[in-house]
């Protein structure tokens, strides 16, 4: 019971049709909760292989989208090949894709052909901005959604320069909320008793959309006016050895905040008296809690904020995040033996089992004779199909 429970989707099989981020991490996710995912490929191999550097197709991106994925290599360009995916989506649960609106369907690989004769299909679409409008069409990246979405905006610099997050919001929030509606549709098919599955499309844009929704609220909000701080002090500040944040939500935090940094005085001083009057001095808060930290390093102002309850956090690198005492206890972090590189730390996906070692991302084409074994093909299919070059296996 206690493993059912820790891999809900075990016996549920998916048809990674995706490449990149969104629809691989999507993926990702149901099969880390049990699924069994066959990742298929085209013979140039999923494009997020060739991105940010690697080797033999290995870059981290692919690494950290396809754990414990089976690879097949298919040319879908081809008629033999699109009989091949069209035979593995006949025993799917779940198909996920992320072409452009009409792509599958000039492949004869949609919703409306996989389910003619697999009525329980749950298809997922991810597209950029939609299924229709001026911008369906469009090809979207991560870096367009976060620039088009005002999330390159809210995220600038002190000068106002509008920049991207360096990592891969759009794509990672998309992936989350399609595995949502996944599980969802699962539950809607099993309590209607139906066994009809349904079409899910998600969009990068309207997911950054949801991602930001209090983002979005505020600016409405405060449109034309000095939008007040969520907390003061706030920021980044430097200490004698590194930086830090520092911020007080209540009022105790904020008393406490004050005896820490040795500023008893900020307790009468009637400009200070509540948060928003606070809120109104900000910059000069700001400005001498600046001037105060770097007396102390970062640990030692740690230990004191602390004792007071303060908000305080050193600014950790990703080595210093995976070796912090905390993540260490928690087993946030668990290692693959991932080729060519050997043993990697990788983080384990939320609310899954943390025992025994994280599964490898596979190369392309990795199980193509193992996966066509199991749907039936014996060796000389295999090794017709492999000589028409319709199917590759990795060396």
């Amino acid at each position: 019971m206690e493993a059912l429970e820790e891999r809900p989707y075990a016996g549920l099989t998916v048809l990674d049709l995706s490449q990149g981020v969104s629809g691989p991490y999507c993926a990702l996710i149901l099969g880390q909760r049990g699924a069994d995912v066959i990742k298929v490929e085209p013979p140039a191999g999923d494009w997020v292989r060739l991105m940010g550097g690697g080797r033999d197709g290995m870059t981290a991106l692919a690494i950290a989208s396809n754990p414990g994925k089976r690879s097949i290599c298919v040319d879908a360009a081809q008629s033999g090949g699109r009989e091949i995916i069209l035979k593995l989506a006949e025993r799917a649960d779940i198909v996920v894709e992320n072409f452009r609106p009409g792509v599958t369907a000039k492949l004869g690989l949609d919703y409306a052909e996989l389910s003619r004769d697999n009525p329980g299909l749950i298809y997922v679409s991810i597209t950029a901005f939609g299924e229709s409008g001026p911008y369906a069409h469009k090809p979207g990246t991560d870096s367009v959604l976060q620039a088009l979405t005002g999330m390159a905006l809210v995220n600038k610099d002190p000068g106002g320069q509008p920049r991207r997050f360096g990592i891969l919001v759009p794509d990672i929030a998309t992936a989350l909320y399609a595995a949502e509606c996944v599980g969802a549709a699962l539950f809607g098919r099993s309590r209607a008793h139906s066994g009809r599955g349904r079409h899910i499309r998600v969009s990068l844009a309207e997911c950054c959309a949801a991602f930001q929704a209090g983002a979005i609220l505020d600016d409405l909000l405060h449109a034309g006016q000095q939008r007040p701080p969520f907390t003061v002090p706030s920021g980044v500040f430097a200490t004698r050895d590194g930086h830090a944040v520092l911020g007080t939500l209540r009022e105790a935090m904020w008393k406490g905040m004050c005896r820490a940094l040795g500023r008893e005085d900020w307790l009468t001083e009637p400009r200070y008296a509540t948060g928003a009057l606070r809120g109104e001095c900000a910059a000069e808060i700001n400005r001498e809690v600046a001037a105060i930290l770097p007396g102390r390093t970062t640990a030692e102002w740690a230990a004191l904020f602390e004792q007071h309850d303060v908000l305080f956090a050193p600014v950790l690198n990703y080595q210093g995040f995976r070796d912090d005492p905390q993540m260490r206890h928690m087993g946030y972090f668990g290692q693959t033996d991932q080729a060519p590189y050997g043993k990697l730390p990788l983080p384990h996906i939320p609310g899954t089992a943390r025992s025994g070692a994280l599964p490898a991302a596979p190369h392309c084409g990795e199980h193509s004779r193992e996966i066509l074994a199991e749907f039936g093909y014996d060796a000389a299919q295999i090794a017709a199909l492999e000589q028409a070059g319709l199917v590759i296996q990795a060396a």
